[in-house]
């Protein structure tokens, strides 16, 4: 006997809502298990907020790392003044290095051990601020690399050099002649730009207010580099006359210079008794060259004109040096023309003085450039040339100072 068409349909029908059933039952077991990895890469980041501060510890708080990895984490501030904190590391076990970036710039480098406890220099972040941070972890031992990241605020943190520069000076984002063709013989102030390690801030032209009274001697303010060090300039020359080489030295490097040794020995003479207020920060050696021995430097100064901050060539840690001769150009220097008005020409110094960029050469000879007593830049000076030379110093981010920076009344260092 035939079924009734009406008991088909009705077969039909429910067998049509088992297979939604079932559907739906394996997109919930599957969104469950999608759920789970969301829950597991994601929720895991801790969030604290201490007052102003609201860190976000993204890729979580501690780690456990066999090899190397790479760790994320923010802090926002919500505040409408500026705030400081460390970036450190609690009950660290085992062996390893940790670099710290922040906009693909390096902040800071060093050593893992086991401790209790490991804390960097603090750091400031500007009103309504959020920096994000990566964190890259190699593990050196055998065991695995285990701790936690410690970000913590800074209360109390007293005003730093660069925070007492910039309220007495308001920036500009562009200098008032062409940097790198003009020369600036009016006080332009202090310029925005960017280096190697974030946010800089340069001096140019006839300045009236970068003057620092330190270790008893007149330096020029420079600039303020992107880590917060203050680098200055010795508003004179040491006693002292040094080449960069003689033909019978191999290296070309700065560090292996006669310049280096005689700035090494006037640092002991003259700065040994305030290490603690000078930072060891990188300096520029650019003498970059082509197999042609074409000196880049000098295609990017006399040809192109675009000095920059930014490092093309070597880079070294030191406590002390000379200036690129990018640092002089933005200072007010031209590459054609005499300028006697911006503040790194002092008419009482009458001999031409060195800066650590390379202009030209072969194998084993160097031209470098120097600034002249004219304000002039000069591009053919050999390095067996004995010329005259200008100490370069950066002090430490947490510098006090009194003063506003006139020749009057000059930043003054509170010496630690």
């Amino acid at each position: 006997m035939k079924e009734p068409i009406l008991v088909k349909l009705k077969m039909k029908k429910g067998y049509k809502r088992s297979l939604s059933f079932l559907s739906i039952l394996i997109i919930a077991i599957a969104s469950l298990g999608v759920g789970y990895l969301f829950y597991d890469k994601v929720i895991k980041a801790d969030i604290e907020v201490n007052g102003a501060l609201s860190i976000n510890y993204i890729s979580g708080k501690s780690f456990n790392i066999k090899n190397n990895e790479t760790i994320k984490f923010s802090v926002s501030n919500a505040s409408d003044k500026v705030n400081y904190y460390n970036i450190g590391f609690m009950k660290i076990r085992g062996e390893g290095t940790y670099k710290i970036m922040n906009n693909n710039k390096l902040v800071t480098e060093g050593a893992l051990s086991s401790s209790d406890e490991i804390s960097t220099d603090f750091v400031s972040i500007d009103t309504l601020e959020t920096k994000e941070y990566t964190i890259l972890i190699t593990n050196k031992g055998k065991d695995n690399l285990k701790g936690s990241l410690n970000i913590r605020p800074q209360a109390g943190v007293v005003k730093t050099f660069a925070d007492t520069i910039l309220e007495n000076v308001k920036p500009s984002d562009d200098a008032l002649t062409k940097v790198g063709e003009e020369a600036a013989i009016e006080d332009e102030g202090l310029i925005k730009n960017s280096d190697d390690s974030g946010v800089s801030y340069y001096f140019r032209g006839n300045v009236k207010n970068n003057y620092v009274s330190f270790a008893n001697l007149t330096w020029r303010i420079v600039r303020i580099n992107g880590d917060g060090t203050i680098r200055m300039i010795l508003d004179d020359i040491i006693s002292e006359s040094a080449n960069y080489k003689n033909d019978e030295s191999e290296s070309l490097l700065y560090q292996d210079s006669y310049i280096n040794t005689a700035l090494e020995n006037w640092y002991q003479e003259n700065l040994r008794n305030y290490t603690s207020n000078i930072a060891t920060t990188n300096y520029c050696n650019d003498i970059s060259h082509d197999d042609a021995n074409n000196y880049l430097p000098y295609s990017r100064i006399m040809t192109n004109k675009i000095p920059t901050l930014n490092c093309l060539g070597n880079t070294f840690k030191n406590n002390i040096g000379i200036l690129s001769i990018d640092e002089v150009i933005l200072a007010g220097a031209s590459p054609t023309n005499t300028n006697q008005s911006y503040y790194l020409y002092n008419p009482n110094i009458n001999d031409a003085w060195f800066t650590m960029t390379g202009s030209g050469g072969s194998e084993k000879v160097i031209n470098l450039f120097v600034a002249d007593a004219n304000g002039n830049i000069k591009t053919n000076i050999t390095s067996s040339t004995y010329e005259r030379v200008r100490p370069v110093i950066n002090l430490i981010k947490n510098t006090e100072v009194t003063g506003n920076g006139t020749i009057d009344n000059p930043y003054k260092v509170i010496t630690k």
